[in-house]
C-alpha cells in the first residue's frame, strides 16, 4: 500500500519532520517545571532553536491521574504553576509545547490514561495551549490493528474538533500493523519499541539505534509531508543511565544523526540540554545534515543495497532544480574498518556526478561510474550527490 500521496487535512502541521526535545530519555519519571524552563532557555541559548529545533515535549509523569469527578490531577509538586503556565513559558521563547497521555482507561501508576475522556482531555490540552500530543499505548487492553485504528481515530477526530492545530504522535510501539492505518490518522507513528528498551533487551545505546533503523526501513513509502515514520527519540548526548546501557562513541553518535536525517525521522532530542558538550552540539547543529532531513520533497531514504553483510548504501531523493540531487549515507555497521563503494549503476545515478561531503562541509569533485571511501567501524560518510 502506498499512502505517500494521500491528501490529508493536517498535512500543514508537519510538512517536514518535527524537530525538538523530549523529557523522557534523560528525566524519565521526574520532569519538573524547573527542568522544562531551564531546557527551554538552553534550547535558545545554545542556538539549537536557530537551526530548527522547535518542540519542547513533556513526556510521562506530569500527572497523577484523575479526581473523583474525572478531572486531570496535575502533579503540583513537579509543576506548581500548572501546565498552562509551562506552555506559556515555552511559547514566550518562540518554541512549541508538547504533552503526553495514553489510550486505554487504567492508570495504575503516576501517568494519565485518556480512554473515555478523549474529548475532555484533548480540549484541556488545547485550552492550555499545547501544540503536540504524544499518545502512548501503556493501558490499551486490546492491541489489535482494529482497536488501535478505532482509538487513535477517535483521538484524531477529537483534536480536529478543538480547532487548534496539534501534532499527533501515535506511540504505538511499532504494533497494530500501523502501516495500514496510521498514515491517514497521525502526523507520526512509532516503528518499534523504545530505542532504549527494544524487545530482546539492549546492552548498548548503539543496539537501539540499529533496531530502530531496521524497523524504519520496513515501510518507507508510507512516509511523506504531514506523516512520518518515527524511529523514536535520539540518544545523542544521552549519558550513562546507571550503567544499564553502554553510551555511544562520538563516531556512533554522528552515524545516529546521519541515519535519522536520511530516513526522514522526526529529530527529537533526549539529552540534557542544560549540560550539553561542544562535541554533541557540533553533531546536532550540522545545518547540511538537517537540511537533508527537512527536505521539502519529504521522501524517506531507503537502503539501496548491501555491499556485504552490514556494509550499506542508503539513498534519499532531494528536491532540486534542473539537476537532480540525492543524499547518500555510506554506513559501516560492522566492527572493522572497510571500504564502501557507491556504485552509480546500482542507485540509478548518471555515469558522472558531483559529490559533497556533509560532515567535512566540502566539495569532493566529480566522479565517474563509482565513488569509494574507507569507513570506520560503526561509522558513516554522508554525501550529497548531484
Amino acid at each position: 500500500m502506498n499512502l505517500y500521496s494521500q491528501k490529508r487535512e493536517n498535512i500543514g502541521i508537519s510538512p517536514v519532520p518535527p524537530m525538538g526535545w523530549s523529557s523522557w530519555n534523560t528525566f524519565k519519571k521526574n520532569p519538573t517545571e524547573e527542568v522544562i524552563k531551564e531546557t527551554v532557555d538552553a534550547m535558545v541559548n545554545t542556538g539549537l532553536k536557530d537551526v530548527g529545533f522547535t518542540y519542547i515535549n513533556i513526556d510521562d509523569f506530569w500527572s497523577s491521574g484523575r479526581d473523583e469527578n474525572g478531572q486531570i490531577i496535575i502533579d503540583k509538586t513537579k509543576f506548581p504553576n500548572g501546565m498552562k503556565a509551562v506552555a506559556d513559558y515555552i511559547h514566550s521563547k518562540g518554541l512549541k509545547a508538547g504533552i503526553y497521555t495514553n489510550i486505554g482507561n487504567q492508570a495504575n501508576y503516576a501517568t494519565l490514561a485518556s480512554g473515555g475522556y478523549y474529548e475532555q482531555d484533548i480540549k484541556t490540552f488545547a485550552e492550555w495551549g499545547y501544540d503536540y500530543v504524544k499518545v502512548d499505548v501503556n493501558f490499551a487492553s486490546d492491541r489489535s490493528e482494529a482497536a488501535y485504528k478505532k482509538e487513535f481515530t477517535e483521538v484524531y477526530e477529537t483534536i480536529k474538533k478543538t480547532g487548534r492545530p496539534m501534532f499527533l504522535n501515535i506511540c504505538n510501539q511499532g504494533g497494530g500493523k500501523y502501516e495500514n492505518w496510521a498514515p491517514s490518522i497521525g502526523n507520526s507513528w512509532r516503528v518499534g519499541a523504545d530505542i532504549d528498551h527494544m524487545p530482546k533487551g539492549s546492552k548498548t545505546q548503539w543496539e537501539g539505534v540499529l533496531y530502530e533503523l531496521d524497523r524504519s526501513a520496513a515501510f518507507p513509502e508510507i512516509a511523506g509531508p504531514g506523516h512520518w515514520n518515527d524511529a523514536d527519540m535520539m540518544l545523542i548526548g544521552v549519558g550513562d543511565d546507571g550503567g544499564r546501557l553502554l553510551v555511544m562513541s562520538p563516531e556512533e553518535q554522528k552515524s545516529h544523526f546521519s541515519l535519522w536525517c536520511i530516513i526522514s525521522s522526526p529529530l527529537i532530542l533526549g539529552n540534557d540540554l542544560r549540560n550539553i558538550s561542544k562535541e554533541t552540539l557540533k553533531i546536532l547543529m550540522n545545518k547540511e545534515a538537517i537540511a537533508i532531513n527537512q527536505d521539502a520533497l519529504g521522501i524517506q531514504g531507503r537502503l539501496m543495497y548491501e555491499q556485504s553483510p552490514g556494509v550499506q548504501v542508503w539513498v534519499k531523493k532531494l528536491k532540486s532544480g534542473n539537476k537532480q540531487k540525492y543524499a547518500v549515507v555510506l554506513f559501516n555497521r560492522t566492527d572493522t574498518e572497510t571500504d564502501i563503494v557507491l556504485d552509480f549503476s546500482k542507485v540509478a545515478f548518471n555515469k558522472k556526478v558531483k559529490i559533497r561531503d556533509i560532515w567535512e562541509h566540502k566539495d569532493l569533485g566529480e566522479f565517474k561510474w563509482s565513488y569509494s571511501k574507507k569507513i570506520p567501524r560503526h561509522g558513516v560518510q554522508m554525501l550529497v550527490v548531484q
